[in-house]
């Protein structure tokens, strides 16, 4: 077994299934409360199998490596940052079990960049997560299962070793993603919701549809008590 399939042994386990605690949003949002070293030891405490951040983050974390105890990290690092070499080696000098970048846009040059992330990450043996929103977050009109499908199938033909994507709405066509993708999808949470049953019943349904797991941020991070909440999607994500 190499050094990757080793790493995506970490991030999904024996039942092929992640729960990762997406914690990166203070590089675009700034500070809020969650975002901080206790609520992310709190989660990882609480059973969540990987934890996303940024690089700055997960420096801080390498100091205090106890933290992290089994969980995976995943570096989260920019498309458009002009070296991506670096940026993957100074995430894996931190211990990264894998790196994300995002492609949100029909801008080309972002899809060239992702590539290039994916042929970086394979001569290191690293995962490499693509998250792809078709048309960007604030075109709604494009989240179609259809277009969710082509680019989580794109992100794959380039490289992606497993893919963070929107949830379609409905089990049937989020199954075609699923099978069109080739490789595992997770599926990310969006903005905070207040009615935690529902959440968790939108992730069993996705997960009934054969997606790998899910990567939630707000929905835990910002929740009045974010092990808790992330207690119930372990049990969701990886029931006994």
């Amino acid at each position: 077994m190499n050094a990757k399939a080793l790493r995506m042994r970490r991030l999904f386990g024996a039942d092929g299934r992640l729960l990762l605690v997406a914690m990166d949003h203070a590089a675009f949002m700034g500070p809020l409360p969650g975002l901080d070293l206790p609520t992310l030891a709190a989660v990882v405490a609480a059973g969540a199998d990987a934890v996303m951040t940024t690089y700055g983050t997960a420096r801080r974390v390498s100091q205090q490596p106890a933290m992290l105890g089994q969980a995976a990290l995943v570096v989260s690092l920019d498309i458009h940052a002009l070296e991506p070499e670096e940026q993957v080696a100074n995430a894996m000098r931190l211990g990264a079990d894998s790196v994300k970048v995002l492609a949100s846009s029909g801008d080309r040059s972002q899809w060239t960049a992702l590539q290039r992330y994916a042929l970086v990450c394979e001569r290191w043996g690293v995962p490499f997560q693509a998250e792809v929103i078709p048309g960007g977050f604030d075109q709604p009109d494009k989240h179609t299962p259809q277009n969710i499908a082509s680019v989580a199938r794109q992100a794959a033909e380039m490289g992606a070793d497993y893919v963070k994507t929107l949830y379609t709405g409905d089990p049937e066509s989020m199954c075609r993603v699923v099978d069109g993708a080739t490789v595992p999808v997770v599926i990310l949470g969006g903005d905070r919701v207040a009615d935690d049953d529902g959440l968790l019943a939108q992730v069993r349904e996705a997960l009934s549809a054969g997606v790998s797991g899910v990567a939630f941020g707000r929905n835990i991070w910002s929740h009045p008590d974010p092990a808790a909440i992330t207690r119930r999607l372990v049990a969701a994500v990886h029931p006994r």
